[in-house]
């Protein structure tokens, strides 16, 4: 069970053993019970009970609260369930969730099933009230009868059903959470749920076990990229049924950047029993002898193929001759010896001559099991003969012989042992996996979940089915869910308008006002894109021209207060020859009309502007129509612009632009962007009128004037 299970499954027993001050304490809108009934029902004593056991987390929260819920074991209810009145599944549609506790559906006079995984099928006949609605936790569903019941929560009760919120909804991150879950946990917030409870156990780190499985995981992951998608699967080897692997997956996909991660772990669930109970003290035996040697089979296989790999080497170096006369002269035993030798060393890995036992983890992790501390306990104890807590040659000599010769009899036999596979998936939100329902992928095997977070456990009749199985997964999930991406040519801005070098400010920004853009391609006469320019450059354009005028403005008034200076001192000397002065005049005049002439000239040449070419954008980012959206949107990133030129392909012959807008109208974030885009969806005749208006208005662009 998770928080969310836990957290659903206390509530509703709340609601049920509770006397409500506004409505029936059920989570069903039959009104087919009499007032009778329900009066009897409300003073029922109700009880929870978790058939499969808690996640590590659960158990590390119940530790320390399980004595302020109503929680009972299996095994602690009365033989006698006559006298079963109601019984309800929370967070499960499916008998094989129930796991242990199926037989109390034929006891109980109603069953309720309670959960929001809209897409599953149940297989409970037995039910009378079947309650599924769309929220990203079963936990909201029972927080909102409470509060219709105007029941009061206690500290405790508020912080679990808060937990269960959190837990199912990824704190509200998920893309199946709805508004009504963040109303429910506002709810609980204000019954008084315990903020420091919430940080301490909403992200409780990984447990030992868990760790050895998660770094098992993430190095021998198979990773393939389909369609921009990164798939990502493993398969391991444990030696007992590993609780939690949900978090590890999680982890995984997020440690992997992978986009899908299935995480498939084979164990022997008769050993996995034996395991958890040595987990929890209550058995200090070693592990058994069948479980031990399945282990050291595992090793033996993998050290089998590196001898053989070694046999073809040797092979090839030395001669044939050679190779029979060591035989001879020693027999087959001592070429077996010197094969284990060899072995031997490699995974002696400090070069000491003896294997600790951290060497022997190693050796069981190359070979992909997981090994756990009592395995390499069992293993230490059972063949350190001379107590000295590590393996020399000649023990692992003895180890080998022994391990070989149990190969040899499960060779003799049929060769199929039947297993347990529990798959654990786990898929990122994004446009690319949107298709992607994990909970429609494992129902063929029992399983369900979310579209994006699933698990199922099937029975394998042989281990080496396992691999088959979960490439058949992968086939199935490439098939239907992994479509192929759209390119940019698909969803890009087109046709788009664009500027030529030549304009000048006063140009672009008439553009930028009458077409609503903040930015254009520049392209030449041959439609090859050779910059872009921005609301940015133009503005710092107008602000360079402005500078200028003001530096203009103020020089011409200095010129006009020298030539006032001059004026009256001219006034001050009239007393000099007439001559002089009218051969003065005449020169001042020619001066000041050649001063207007250039000033004229030099006034038109400042209003024209700078030409675009002198201050656009050069070496600009362009993307190809063919390329994809995920390489699109890593171009945005990387380069932190909001357009970027679309050219064909192989060329710089401008086809389009696309926006951060455009991107967002395919992720589909907003209601408000429309999907399509209307302007490249329409066919190119309902286009043609609006290219034929554009080069109509082309004739009053300012160029043309």
């Amino acid at each position: 069970a998770d928080f969310d299970s836990l957290a659903s499954a206390v509530g509703l027993a709340k609601l049920w053993s509770s006397s409500p001050k506004g409505s029936s304490g059920g989570t069903d809108d039959d009104d087919d019970d009499d007032g009778e009934e329900k009066n009897k029902q409300k003073v029922i004593p109700t009880f929870v009970v978790l058939p499969r056991g808690a996640h590590p987390a659960v158990q590390k929260f119940l530790s320390l609260h399980k004595h302020l819920f109503p929680i009972r074991s299996l095994k602690s209810l009365p033989s006698d369930l006559s006298g079963l009145h109601r019984l309800g599944l929370v967070d499960a549609q499916r008998r094989d969730r129930i796991g242990p506790a199926e037989h109390l559906l034929s006891y109980a006079k109603r069953v309720t099933v309670v959960d929001h995984h809209i897409d599953g099928e149940t297989d409970i006949p037995e039910a009378t009230d079947y309650v599924v609605e769309k929220v990203g936790s079963v936990s909201t569903m029972i927080v909102e009868r409470l509060q219709q019941s105007q029941l009061e929560l206690s500290e405790a009760e508020a912080t679990l059903l808060a937990l269960g919120i959190h837990a199912d909804t990824g704190s509200l991150c998920y893309d199946s959470t709805t508004p009504r879950d963040a109303f429910a946990l506002s709810w609980c917030m204000e019954q008084g749920a315990s903020q420091a409870a919430i940080a301490e156990h909403v992200q409780s780190s990984l447990s030992v076990e868990q760790q050895g499985v998660l770094t098992q995981a993430l190095i021998n992951t198979n990773s393939t990229v389909i369609h921009g998608v990164t798939v990502s699967t493993v398969l391991l080897s444990a030696d007992g049924f590993i609780n939690g692997l949900a978090a590890v997956t999680q982890d995984a996909l997020e440690l992997s950047s992978s986009d899908v991660f299935l995480l498939a772990v084979v164990y022997d669930p008769k050993a996995g029993h034996g395991r958890n109970k040595r987990g929890r003290g209550n058995n200090k035996e070693s592990p058994s002898k069948p479980m031990d040697f399945r282990l050291k089979s595992k090793l033996l296989q993998q050290q089998a193929k590196q001898q053989e790999e070694e046999e073809k080497t040797n092979s090839a170096m030395l001669p044939s001759s050679t190779y029979d006369t060591e035989s001879w002269k020693a027999g087959e035993e001592a070429l077996r010896r010197k094969r284990l030798r060899a072995a031997f060393d490699r995974k002696d890995i400090d070069g000491s001559g003896y294997l600790e036992r951290n060497e022997i983890a190693a050796a069981f992790a190359a070979s992909g099991v997981i090994a756990t501390e009592d395995a390499v306990d069992a293993l230490m104890e059972s063949r350190d003969l001379n107590g000295d807590g590590r393996l020399d040659f000649e023990e692992y000599v003895a180890f080998a012989t022994d391990a070989e010769k149990w190969q040899k009899e499960q060779n003799k036999k049929s060769g199929q042992k039947a297993c347990t596979m529990i798959i654990i998936g786990r898929v990122k939100a994004g446009i690319n996996m949107k298709d992607v329902n994990l909970n429609r992928l494992f129902q063929k095997f029992g399983g369900g979940g979310h579209a994006k977070a699933a698990s199922a456990t099937a029975r394998l009749s042989d281990e080496n089915e396992a691999s088959t199985l979960l490439q058949g997964l992968v086939d199935e999930l490439i098939d239907t869910s992994l479509l192929k991406q759209p390119t940019v040519g698909d969803f890009m801005t087109a046709p788009v308008l664009s500027a030529k070098p030549t304009m000048n400010e006063k140009q672009v920004e008439d553009l930028f006002t009458r077409y609503d853009v903040r930015a254009l391609p520049v392209v030449d006469d041959n439609n090859d894109v050779i910059g872009l320019v921005t609301y940015k450059e133009v503005a710092a354009a107008k602000q360079r021209f402005w500078n200028k005028e003001q530096k203009r403005l103020r020089r011409e008034a200095k010129e006009a207060k020298e030539a006032a200076a001059a004026a009256v001192a001219a006034a001050q000397n009239r007393t000099t020859e007439e001559t002089n002065t009218t051969s003065t005049n005449n020169k001042k005049e020619r001066k000041v009309d050649f001063g207007k002439e250039a000033n004229a000239k030099r006034r038109n040449q400042q209003q024209s502007g700078s030409a675009l070419k002198g201050w656009m954008k050069q070496h600009v980012q362009l993307v190809e129509a063919s390329m994809t959206m995920a390489e699109v949107e890593a171009v945005l990133l990387n380069t932190d612009v909001g357009c970027i030129p679309v050219v064909a392909d192989g060329t710089k012959q401008l086809v389009g632009m696309v926006t951060r807008t455009d991107l967002l109208r395919q992720h589909r974030y907003y209601e408000s962007l429309h999907y399509h885009n209307k302007g490249f969806a329409d066919s190119i005749a309902a286009r043609k009128p609006i290219i034929e208006l554009r080069k109509k208005l082309k004739k009053f662009d300012l160029e043309n004037e």
